[in-house]
């Protein structure tokens, strides 16, 4: 018997750290994952009138370190995580495998032995996730590459217009007990035709050669549904959130492998896609993002679309209330830090929070069209002085960052603070070079003077 993970829950946090943390071995029956693509992009976003950056889809190889040396110390990985680093170095593409490869070993954990996994990925590092996910969930349990297909304005020159991204289907094993719903897709035009709706009835004699074709009393359901999927992605301007996935292509991906009541999860889940296709399918469902405006986003998806459901879902790991936030500060004070360090838009907390040498947060935030700045933030739930300010300034400068927000509660704020972040100056005569912002201003729907805030949707 397996165990149970508790359904209809949304965290925010590392993926890693919540499915090791919360969710049973084998407990969910399907999972699909959109993670970053390691696309070398800055993905924009608008909220409250604002354009801000809703992640730096880069990596860096130090970021990752320690993901790589867990996946290389697993027997079944070492082989593929040296190789990898011979091929390709120690460099950004390995830092994003190493990142991806730990935690689809623990997605293969929480997987039950009938369950499936979708890895939706693009042509950048498809076939080296295949790579690593023969090496997780071993070459027998791939199932499909399958090819979502669809159209977009062209652009570029001198190759053929990229309009597809890849999903890789594995299965945990090779048990019959695997959900698998048949889907169908409609006939070609000469098919219907020469036969119509009807059901085909083909047939072989005892030597293998095929009999004519006979036709059914029964209309047909169509053809088995192949790889390549055709179905028109978000348009950007209708996006609530970057890469945001159709509706369409989640409910495939669900009714072909999942049944009525099965758990599905998604460790990336964005704007909440996934929850709103299991939920519209009568699925229960978990769902983990580690950026404080994507959860947002989800609840406002869900209470736009599932009435009263909001109040029924458990919200882990992310503060509700002021009351909320210092208990997190004072029963972990690393996953108040994640927390704190985002809570602006276009803030992402540092993905290793040791060693950090004083920054717990970065962004980029437009200052105009195709001009950008950098942004740091420093967190600190405990007592707070001038000296902690001044300190903050000089590690701002050494990231080379062009502004600072140093995060704390309202009272821990003193005039001397103050006076030292004004002190600061400010970048371009317009906004300040460091500047306090509090939990308090946070929950009161404050925003800090940054950039975002002049620039409004075109």
């Amino acid at each position: 018997m397996t165990n149970q993970a508790t359904p209809n829950r949304l965290y925010f946090g590392d993926c890693l750290d919540i499915m090791e943390e919360f969710l049973p071995d084998e407990s969910v029956d399907l999972i699909y994952l959109d993670p970053p693509f390691n696309s070398k992009r800055i993905y924009n976003a608008f909220i409250g009138g604002a354009q801000w950056v809703a992640f730096d889809d880069t990596w860096r190889w130090y970021e990752a370190i320690d993901d790589f040396h867990t996946v290389a110390s697993d027997v079944s990985l070492a082989p593929t995580m040296e190789g990898l680093r011979r091929i390709l170095g120690e460099g950004g593409e390995l830092a994003y495998l190493s990142y991806m490869a730990n935690r689809l070993r623990e997605c293969r954990r929480v997987l039950k032995l009938s369950g499936s996994i979708y890895v939706h990925c693009d042509p950048t590092m498809s076939h080296y996730l295949k790579i690593i996910m023969d090496g997780i969930f071993g070459k027998k349990s791939f199932r499909n590459e399958i090819i979502w297909h669809y159209r977009k304005w062209s652009t570029g020159k001198y190759a053929f217009q990229r309009n597809h991204d890849v999903l890789l289907f594995y299965s945990r094993s090779d048990s019959r007990k695997r959900a698998f719903n048949q889907l169908y897709m409609p006939r070609t035009a000469s098919t219907l035709k020469r036969f119509g709706t009807k059901r085909i009835v083909s047939g072989y004699d005892e030597t293998g050669r095929r009999l004519p074709s006979q036709l059914a009393e029964e209309d047909s359901e169509g053809v088995r549904q192949d790889d390549v999927w055709d179905i028109a992605r978000v348009p950007p301007i209708k996006q609530l959130y970057p890469t945001e996935k159709p509706l369409a292509l989640l409910e495939r991906v669900i009714k072909a492998s999942s049944n009525p009541d099965d758990m599905v999860l998604d460790p990336f889940c964005g704007c909440g896609t996934t929850i709103h296709a299991a939920q519209n399918l009568g699925r229960r469902w978990i769902g983990i993002d580690v950026c404080v405006q994507a959860c947002k986003v989800i609840q406002k998806r869900i209470e736009g679309h599932f009435d009263s459901l909001w109040d029924e879902i458990e919200f882990v790991g992310m503060p509700k209330t002021l009351e909320d936030a210092k208990a997190l500060a004072a029963y972990d004070p690393f996953k108040f830090e994640r927390w704190a360090a985002s809570l602006v838009p276009g803030m992402e907390a540092n993905k290793k929070q040791r060693g950090d040498k004083g920054i717990d947060g970065r962004g980029r935030l437009p200052i105009s069209k195709g001009v950008f700045v950098d942004v740091v933030s420093q967190v600190k739930a405990g007592s707070t002085n001038p000296s902690h300010v001044q300190a903050f300034n000089e590690a701002r400068r050494q990231a080379r960052a062009e502004l600072g927000v140093f995060i704390c509660f309202e009272d821990k704020v003193t005039g001397g603070m103050r006076n030292a972040a004004v002190n600061a100056n400010k970048y371009l005569d317009k906004w300040p070079v460091i500047q306090i912002y509090t939990i308090e201003d946070y929950f009161a729907g404050r925003l800090p003077n940054l950039p975002m805030a002049d620039i409004a949707l075109p």
